[in-house]
């Protein structure tokens, strides 16, 4: 009889410490992928808010805006851009009331090249834009006046 007895309690002892084992194994697991997918989620949140803020030299700039379809805008006042500008350019003066309602009409998710007089309003410019959600922008280092395509 006392064979039976301890049989049964070793069963019962063995079962306990299986379901036991089966249940951490499986938490352990759950816990695992929430944690896949926590990080998963938070590598996607930061690559849709990755932005290029970039200071180029003119040959880089030159290369940048001709290889793309961006927007090539300057950020100069009239008076400036009537001294000569970039082909092809779009003025929204820096200086001007409207100038942040202007630049958020612009494309976000194409690239923007800016540019000045020195090099200086364009890098201001570059910084808000990025802020705004813009996904690349190139700043002309010099400005204009560092423009050797003349």
């Amino acid at each position: 009889m006392k064979k039976v007895k301890i049989s049964i309690l070793a069963f019962a002892f063995g079962a306990f410490v299986m379901s036991c084992s089966n249940s951490e194994t499986e938490h352990e697991t759950e816990t695992h992928e929430t944690e896949v997918t926590e990080t998963h989620e938070e590598v996607e949140e930061v690559v849709s808010a990755a932005t290029v803020a970039k200071d180029v030299d003119a040959d880089e700039f030159k290369s940048l805006f001709e290889s793309g379809n961006g927007t090539l805008l300057d950020v100069r006042t009239a008076g400036e851009v009537a001294n000569g500008a970039i082909e092809g350019s779009v003025n929204i003066d820096f200086n001007g009331p409207n100038f942040k309602e202007e630049v958020a009409k612009l494309d976000k998710s194409k690239p923007v090249y800016v540019y000045c007089a020195a090099g200086g309003r364009s890098g201001q410019a570059m910084n808000m834009m990025k802020d705004m959600g813009f996904s690349e922008v190139y700043n002309l280092v010099g400005g204009y006046g560092n423009w050797p395509f003349k």
